[in-house]
């Protein structure tokens, strides 16, 4: 049936031809073919091709049948390249061992167990809770054709619409020609997709995905020395899907690792190219960068161009894990849900796509949500890496040089230690690194960017004491440098905070139950003398020092407040606490306090936090205070 169709456009040879001749290769054709056709097949998880029984016959399907299959002779199967699975007998040692130990394939996917997927999804995600709990949400609506195949589509397919609810979208997944017969402003030949949706305000929802995720992917991030949460970074987002929306071909932030779990109960479809062969699309595509994230392109193009790409089917508790680089576009193939955030895996090859796309970023002007040049800083200060050293060099040295080209405008240059937030340039919307200029207290500018003659600007650090640092055999965490990080870190100062935080919170609580103790003791001594002076004298005078008795000691009453655990509010209480108590007979009790006290707040002005608004005015960035619980495709 497809012999005569291969010899008209190949010239397999006498061995291929017998193989392709043989019944066995004619029935697994067949087969293949109700079971969705090659690609599909071998891209499973346990695929008939992984076999080495059918090691002859996958030959000849990637070099002939896919071919005949799809009507095109230009294919090329052996690009079709897997995904790489985690078997269910590995995925004890995956939970506990570093990523950085195991994590070596540009996709993973890891199949979570069938009970632990329904205890993430209960009573959070699925269709029903999502509207019921977040109705209200307003969200992002793109309109798209599902149809889409091309690197340039039409605003007809793809486009932004106007805002929806939550509920109201579910409504649409529930019944979508009801809802379009009361929404006619929408075609219904196009689907909508819910995207971006920001789970900052979700709460037990991002608390219950945490507790089920494989925990080693959680603690080994090195997105914990971020100095701010950013959605869809390190604070989780969710993807609301019906079949057929998409997400454009793009890299993620900065190239970093990206994890996407699928909450179910439809399908997903990711088609990948690994960052090694990226270069190969862009020779095709120079403007590659420039449409990011907006086009959807079938696999046929990337098999007829020679350029190797994964086919992987991402199903109901499959969590998809990519590498640093990986260039990704995926479409829904039912209604779904879908959690996605990013993670920094300690690799080598990590830090250098890394690096590679910052270059690309600069070269193309592309803002970046990621602070990469601060935080391969603070990486690198509590991990040594000789290649990070190495791009800190050339940043440190980049900005020197830009330094030296401005020095004309430059009248002089301070140290500003309170600078340790994370700045962007209001003029390129690049990342400030060292040198910046502060215009109107609100407007800052990056040492290329400079407004202005005989201006004064400001440092975040000193170079000097950068190169020091990097060029130091052992280097122990300081304030200078070291900032509150975002997660749970090896910075010894950061948790030298939280030890004197919790000491001096449950020194608050002896203190109070202290005082409790000795007021219901005065209390109980009071009440015993009123009822003696009563037993001994019935005269009303002595009734009237019975009751002034009693209103000194409701006078001497103390109030109490009610103890919070947040870090401000810690410390003013234990400050409050102090003044109520000043006439407290344990003096070394109160002298222990105060010196807590002092040493919290020294280590507070000399480590300086994130800004404690909701809103960082400089980045751009929306903030959230440490503490709170915590970054599609």
């Amino acid at each position: 049936m497809y012999l005569s169709f291969i010899k008209e456009h190949f010239t397999p040879s006498q061995e291929e031809l017998d193989i392709l001749e043989a019944k066995e290769t004619q029935d697994l054709y067949s087969d293949v073919q109700i079971q969705g056709g090659f690609i599909q097949v071998y891209s499973r998880q346990c695929s008939i091709f992984d076999s080495e029984l059918y090691k002859k016959q996958l030959k000849v399907f990637q070099k002939y049948l896919l071919n005949y299959e799809k009507q095109n002779p230009k294919l090329n199967g052996l690009c079709l390249e897997k995904a790489f699975y985690v078997e269910q007998t590995y995925s004890l040692d995956c939970q506990v061992e570093s990523p950085e130990t195991w994590l070596r394939e540009q996709v993973t996917v890891w199949q979570l167990p069938t009970d632990i997927v329904n205890k993430l999804n209960s009573k959070c995600f699925t269709f029903e809770d999502i509207a019921k709990r977040h109705g209200n949400q307003m969200v992002d609506i793109r309109i798209q054709d599902p149809n889409t195949d091309t690197f340039t589509p039409t605003i007809e397919q793809n486009c932004i619409a106007n805002q929806m609810r939550i509920d109201e979208y579910c409504k649409y997944l529930k019944n979508k020609t009801e809802f379009f017969q009361k929404h006619t402003e929408y075609s219904s030949d196009k689907v909508l997709f819910a995207v971006n949706v920001d789970m900052d305000n979700w709460d037990e929802e991002t608390g219950q995905l945490y507790e089920y995720m494989p925990q080693s992917l959680l603690k080994y991030d090195g997105l914990v020395y971020m100095r701010q949460f950013c959605l869809g970074v390190n604070i989780p987002q969710i993807y609301i899907k019906t079949k057929g929306v998409w997400t454009g071909g793009h890299q993620e932030n900065s190239s970093v690792n990206s994890l996407n779990f699928n909450h179910g109960p439809g399908d997903c479809l990711w088609l990948t190219v690994d960052a090694q062969h990226v270069k190969k699309l862009y020779e095709i595509m120079p403007n590659l960068y420039q449409i990011e994230g907006l086009w959807f392109k079938e696999i046929d193009f990337f098999l007829e161009n020679n350029i190797p790409i994964k086919y992987t089917i991402q199903k109901k508790g499959d969590l998809v894990i990519l590498g640093a680089g990986c260039l990704h576009w995926v479409k829904s193939l039912g209604n779904t849900i879908n959690t996605s955030w990013n993670l920094l895996v300690y690799q080598e090859d990590t830090f250098q796509q890394i690096y590679d796309r910052q270059l690309i970023n600069d070269q193309y002007q592309i803002s970046s949500v990621l602070p990469i040049k601060n935080l391969f800083l603070d990486i690198y200060i509590h991990r040594k890496s000789p290649l990070l050293k190495t791009f800190l060099h050339k940043f440190i040295q980049e900005d020197i040089d830009n330094y030296l080209k401005q020095s004309t405008k430059i009248k002089n240059c301070k140290k500003k230690f309170n600078s340790r937030e994370v700045l962007q340039c209001n003029n390129c919307k690049m990342e400030i690194f060292i040198f910046y200029q502060i215009k109107n207290d609100q407007t800052f500018r990056c040492i290329k960017c400079l407004d202005g003659d005989e201006i004064e600007i400001f440092m975040k650090y000193k170079p000097t004491e950068l190169i020091l640092v990097l060029n130091a055999e052992k280097f122990s965490c300081s304030p200078t440098l070291c900032t509150r990080y975002m997660g749970n870190t090896e910075c010894q100062l950061d948790k030298q905070t939280e030890e004197f935080l919790s000491e001096s919170y449950q020194s608050s609580i002896d203190l109070s139950k202290s005082a409790e103790e000795q007021s219901k003791t005065k209390f109980t001594r009071r009440k015993e003398k009123s009822k003696t002076s009563k037993k001994s004298s019935q005269t009303q005078q002595q009734d009237r020092n019975s009751s002034a008795q009693t209103n000194h000691q409701i006078r001497k009453k103390r109030p109490y407040r009610k103890k919070t655990k947040g870090q401000d509010d810690l410390i003013s209480e234990i400050c409050t606490s102090q003044k109520s108590h000043k006439k407290n007979e344990n003096n070394n009790t109160k002298s222990k306090l105060n010196k807590k006290i002092q040493k919290i707040q020294k280590l507070e002005n000399s480590v300086k936090s994130v800004s404690s608004s909701g809103f960082d005015s400089h980045s751009q960035i929306q903030l959230i205070k440490k503490g709170k619980k915590q970054n599609e495709q």
